[in-house]
């Protein structure tokens, strides 16, 4: 390719991509890569994702000749001045190679970041209370099922050449990298609303939304979160764009906001000596067998019950299921594997030669239970009369706390009441701006074009979509952009605080 990308392959899992016979640039048709927000005040970014499409008329490229394996790492990068710059960072997740006489001898690798696996791995966590949402997310992360970025010399069992415990070392307990700024809010409980189906990905977005902050995939392939005040602070202007884009996408108060209802849900602390799970019948249990049972908690309409303390786990076995004669003691057992806050992992276990019945099993603690949820509502009447009606709903699940509740509906309908123009999408020509390459999610760029009489506005990138094509000759990028609030909230040391158009922020 005409510029210098570099395209590469960790071949050998070492988390890497130096070694000479990796870089697959000099076969490189096309490139696509998109990764961030899909919309303005989204609270988690979308799947990442990317294809690499190459020339493999010999072959090179078809995983059933050479090594292509799935959930290899892949990264796109280009050179600029002798350094080298990340653009995407994933997975391989599937290889579509072209066959038969009249193929174009293409192969096209489609690579993902992480997400796709936070989605499918469930959200479990023990009992936790007063936490910012880094901490929580921290947690989930490293309970999710991911793909480390290097596996070569390390133990992975019953595969040859890594389960020598002597020859290999053992995964550290952090699984991906990560950067987590610290929360705003301190939230009461956390958790207590998940149920079976909530996976990682959902649990970190209801955090995410409920602090107002962002959470997303970098360049790199670490995962991101930032705080609510992240676009409040005036970071460093990274690019300036004049009359000099290929095209934007442009709206005037599409985005406005002048009702907004916040959805909370209060809690309710039960009683001590609860019983949260009790077992309905008896169970067999075979002889020299063990089964694992995953209790949830849950109220009298299905809803996930949170337990604060765990005070007792009662069991009892029997010969038969009517629970006559006395209760076996020996070579039965049941015993906690994993305690969740709306669940319980219990493994019951029978050693003896004979079947055995579980005739009781019941889980005695404190719970928390979630009660109806409470609408906070504010209006702007002014612009509802003289604009017409534009109402948001969103559903903050973490949140239990009204006065800060207020604070976030008040912010909300402050940034977004007034109707305004908005770039909501920037398109460019690498060639024409080679220095945009390197701006990437939540960079702070300014804005003027004359025809809308846009000027001077300010903007966060939020998402980033790259097309590659003709041997690196064309790059087209297009930025997905979401309004700077600055220019309306005071920061201290900053702002003029007598200019009518700032006002304090209210969180």
């Amino acid at each position: 390719m005409s510029d210098r990308y570099v395209i590469a392959i960790d071949r050998n899992h070492d988390g890497t991509f130096l070694d000479l016979d990796e870089d697959l640039a000099g076969h490189v048709l096309e490139l696509k890569w998109r990764l961030g927000l899909r919309q303005p005040y989204d609270s988690i970014a979308d799947y990442g994702m990317a294809q690499i499409t190459l020339r493999n008329i010999q072959g090179s490229f078809s995983p059933e000749r050479d090594q292509l394996d799935i959930g290899t790492r892949a990264q796109i990068a280009c050179e600029d001045s002798g350094e080298r710059i990340t653009l995407f960072t994933g997975f391989i997740s599937q290889v579509a190679v072209d066959a038969g006489d009249w193929s174009e001898g293409r192969s096209v690798i489609h690579v993902q970041d992480i997400q796709p696996w936070l989605e499918a791995s469930p959200a479990r966590l023990s009992p936790i209370s007063n936490v910012g949402a880094d901490t929580v997310i921290d947690r989930l992360l490293d309970g999710a099922l991911v793909r480390r970025a290097a596996v070569a010399g390390y133990c992975i069992i019953d595969v040859p050449g890594h389960d020598r415990i002597d020859s290999v070392r053992v995964f550290p307990p952090q699984n991906l990298g990560r950067r987590l700024q610290e929360g705003k809010t301190r939230f009461a409980y956390v958790g207590d609303w998940w149920d079976e189906t909530t996976s990682i990905r959902r649990a970190i977005r209801d955090l995410a939304e409920s602090e107002r902050g962002r959470f997303y995939i970098d360049r790199a392939g670490d995962a991101v979160f930032l705080n609510r005040h992240q676009t409040l602070v005036r970071g460093r202007l990274s690019a300036t764009f004049v009359d000099n884009m290929k095209g934007m996408a442009y709206a005037y108060g599409d985005q406005r906001v002048n009702r907004f209802t916040l959805l909370m849900t209060p809690r309710e602390l039960g009683e001590s000596g609860t019983t949260l799970w009790q077992l309905a019948r008896a169970e067999r249990i075979g002889a020299r067998t063990s089964l694992d049972l995953n209790l949830r908690f849950t109220d009298e309409t299905g809803q996930p019950v949170g337990m604060l303390e765990l005070e007792r786990l009662g069991a009892a076995f029997h010969r038969n299921e009517r629970g006559e004669g006395s209760a076996i003691r020996e070579k039965v057992s049941a015993r906690i594997i994993e305690l969740g806050f709306t669940f319980l992992l219990v493994r019951l276990e029978n050693d003896s030669a004979r079947d055995v019945f579980l005739t009781e099993l019941l889980v005695i603690g404190k719970p928390l239970y979630r009660r109806d949820r409470l609408e906070l509502t504010l209006s702007d009447g002014e612009g509802i009369h003289l604009h017409g009606l534009k109402h948001l709903t969103q559903d903050l699940p973490a949140l239990s706390d009204i006065a800060t509740a207020q604070a976030f509906a008040r912010y909300e309908l402050a940034r977004r009441k007034h109707p305004a123009g908005t770039v909501r999408e920037l398109r460019l020509d690498a060639r024409q701006h080679p220095s945009t390459r390197r701006l990437s999610l939540f960079d702070r760029i300014r804005i003027s074009e004359s025809r809308t009489g846009h000027i001077d506005k300010e903007y966060f990138i939020i998402g980033e979509e790259h097309q590659v094509s003709q041997g690196g000759a064309q790059h087209e990028i297009r930025l997905r952009l979401e309004p700077a609030d600055l220019s309306r909230f005071v920061v201290i040391g900053d702002s003029v605080i007598d200019d009518r158009a700032e006002i304090i922020a209210p969180y």
